[in-house]
């Protein structure tokens, strides 16, 4: 491979050219672990199965209980939850510390549901692909909740959050 001729900084701002959505995802191990975080490197894969996906820094403090996961949950957060996505973006808190002060309910196998979102995708972790400072991780997705709400979802474009009406 190439050397870059670019700077880290260069790349990340040239890919916050494009808007994404927000996700919270949590998760919960088999001994009671429990992460929750905020990613907006997710994708639909399949259809049948039905599969999503989203990426994580292996350098990330919820990267040894998305490893061990037995279930995890994808939330697609409505626009009026910037609150969600900046506290489950905090360096520093537990999983657990995270979902303090948020709505949530024991979801499917025990993983953390968050309430108000615009749809909920849970699952088991299926194939983990490590790739650069990354790990692409697939959910199996088994439960689907969805609201056909008068809002929209949040975003997220050049470093700043944007609600996406419709």
């Amino acid at each position: 491979m190439t050397e870059p001729i670019f700077d880290t900084r260069e790349f990340r701002n040239a890919c916050g050219q494009f808007p994404t959505g927000v996700t919270a995802v949590t998760a919960s191990t088999a001994d009671g672990r429990v992460a929750a975080l905020t990613v907006n490197s997710f994708t639909s894969v399949s259809l049948d199965p039905p599969q999503v996906l989203f990426c994580l820094a292996t350098s990330s403090s919820s990267y040894d209980i998305l490893e061990a996961a037995d279930r995890i949950a994808v939330h697609i957060l409505s626009e009026d939850q910037e609150e969600v996505a900046r506290r489950f973006a905090t360096s520093g808190l537990s999983g657990e510390k995270k979902l303090e002060g948020t709505d949530w309910s024991t979801g499917p196998g025990g993983v953390p549901e968050l309430a108000g979102t615009a749809a909920t995708l849970i699952g088991a972790p299926g194939e983990r692909i490590l790739s650069g400072d990354h790990v692409i991780i697939l959910v199996d997705v088994d439960h689907v909740r969805h609201k056909e709400s008068v809002g929209g979802s949040l975003g997220f474009y050049q470093g700043r959050f944007l609600q996406h009406r419709k």
